[in-house]
């Protein structure tokens, strides 16, 4: 086979590796790319969404106590004599997910979130789950309860009624 001379092989890799440093610094200095495809594309995805200011410091300290009179105010809500002065408060965050207060202050306690929200409006929400158990807001000891039913037993019992065979 033939062989290059080295001093060709030497020559090849030298212009090789000078070619890679001049595009590696052309790669940084992109000022002389033509930037109107970029802003015609930008803009076939509508405008750019302003960013959400992240709270802190007093922002921050404001929503704390505020969550915290929110929860006072409903832990002394929770007050009751029969289970029908009972109703379940299902408001997620901050309040617990399993929350029952009085039928009289659902009212209050209800504007109270709102304005919970108004003034803590980058705070994390969630939604309280629903399903598979059906809460049930009791009077246990002059205080609401939520207690949790399923309608499993109801379920099996009428299956067996009907003379059908449950997969349990």
């Amino acid at each position: 086979m033939n062989k290059l001379p080295i001093s060709v092989t030497l020559l090849s890799v030298v212009v090789a590796v000078v070619l890679w440093y001049v595009a590696t610094l052309l790669e940084r200095d992109r000022s002389w790319l033509d930037t109107t495809e970029r802003s015609t594309a930008a803009q076939a995805f509508g405008p750019k969404a302003e960013e959400t200011p992240v709270l802190g410091g007093v922002a921050a300290l404001d929503c704390q106590s505020t969550e915290r009179e929110l929860q006072a105010q409903v832990d002394d809500s929770r007050y009751c004599t029969t289970d029908d002065d009972c109703t379940i408060f299902d408001f997620g965050y901050p309040i617990q997910c399993m929350t029952s207060v009085s039928k009289d202050e659902i009212t209050a306690l209800r504007l109270e979130y709102r304005k919970y929200e108004a003034s803590c409006a980058y705070r994390v929400y969630y939604d309280c789950p629903s399903a598979p158990a059906e809460r049930v807001p009791v009077c246990r000891n002059s205080r609401c309860e939520v207690a949790l039913e399923t309608n499993e037993f109801l379920k099996r019992e009428t299956l067996e009624h009907l003379g059908i065979k449950s997969d349990e």
